[in-house]
């Protein structure tokens, strides 16, 4: 059965890599809270874990690797996101026998109050709102042999800002490999398959006079259809060699199927302190862009689209024992090259 699984993998990941993603193909997806990664662990790494990423921190990197828990873990993580914008993630997971590894998690935004304006009222209307973009995930994972692992993630998508809202679903499949003889894991992941999505609501309710009606007629209502969107899928492929014992260096490709593909190169290194242990890694990425510069645009331009405004990541974390429980502190910071500060993230893991 394992090695079904792994097939359907491996298929699912060569299909997508068909559809890869180019500079032109940006922004016509929706729903980008998607891809805002969440937890200092992942974030400093930069998602090249997804080989050995395990337990509550594996319900977003790579649900396969919730399986490789003992008992019970819960995350909660904040994030100084763009455009002093917080990202907020809860999530527990729980070893549940022979059946498996079921995890739950909630990644919500806080845009904060933002000045509501009209065409009459470009400066304001003296009211304001928040936009609520929030994204529930229920993850299984189980273990099929000592080196095979599988996972899967539904997850409920919930877009709304003021009366207009927009909802979906999608899923996460994983898949972690480890090599019998060999000091290397292997981790694949497709992610955000899914349905589309559409904008509906009343704040899309317009009245207006038919046009060429007489003076005094009465004004007709019509709803505006908005456009619906797909989700960004991706695939991320991902290798890590163990070096030595608690140091690994990792690689990982990033397949996006709406923006562009990226490279990415990271490592760690453990060190167990009796009890304790403490982790400190970091990575960087690069664009992988196959498309030509078109000739009507610019060098500077074409290096805007076809770059990212995040940069190198680094973190770090310690774990002690507090009775019968051990507790993570864990902090990590993505430098932002343009525009806005870096984010810092910062996240307490419990497990028992």
């Amino acid at each position: 059965m394992n090695r079904k699984i792994t097939s359907l993998i491996i298929t699912g990941a060569l299909l997508s890599a068909s559809y890869a993603g180019t500079v032109k193909s940006r922004g016509v997806a929706g729903a980008g809270q998607l891809s805002v990664p969440v937890g200092a662990h992942g974030i400093a790494l930069n998602g090249t874990n997804l080989a050995t990423v395990s337990g509550v921190e594996a319900l977003y990197f790579n649900p396969a690797g919730a399986s490789n828990i003992s008992s019970f873990e819960t995350v909660f993580s904040n994030m100084n996101y763009i455009a002093d914008i917080d990202v907020n993630y809860a999530a527990f997971a729980t070893n549940i026998g022979k059946a498996g590894t079921f995890g739950l998690s909630i990644k919500s935004f806080d845009f904060g109050d933002i000045i509501r304006t009209s065409a009459e009222n470009t400066e304001g209307t003296g009211e304001t709102f928040s936009p609520d973009f929030m994204t529930v995930g229920a993850t299984w994972s189980n273990a099929f042999t000592d080196r095979v692992r599988f996972g899967v993630t539904m997850k409920f998508i919930q877009e709304r800002i003021m009366r207009t809202s927009a909802s979906g679903t999608g899923f996460d499949l994983g898949v972690q490999y480890t090599f019998a003889d060999r000091p290397i894991k292997i981790g694949v992941m497709l992610s955000n398959l899914g349905t589309k999505m559409q904008y509906a609501g009343s704040d899309l309710e317009q009245k207006l006079q038919p046009a060429g009606s007489a003076e005094g007629t009465l004004n007709e209502g019509f709803q505006i259809v908005s456009e619906g969107f797909e989700i960004p899928a991706e695939l991320n492929l991902s290798a890590a060699y163990e070096v030595q014992p608690g140091l690994s260096v990792m690689a990982s490709y990033n397949n996006n199927s709406f923006s562009n593909n990226e490279i990415r190169f990271g490592g760690e290194y453990n060190q167990s302190l009796g009890p304790s242990s403490v982790w400190i890694g970091g990575a960087m990425g690069m664009a992988s862009v196959d498309d030509d510069k078109p000739d009507d645009i610019t060098q500077s331009n074409w290096d805007e689209y076809s770059g990212s405004i995040f940069g190198a990541t680094f973190g770090a974390g310690i774990s002690y024992p507090v009775g019968n429980m051990k507790v993570g502190l864990e902090v990590a910071q993505r430098s932002v090259t343009d525009y806005f500060e870096s984010n810092l993230i910062y996240s307490l893991k419990i497990s028992f």
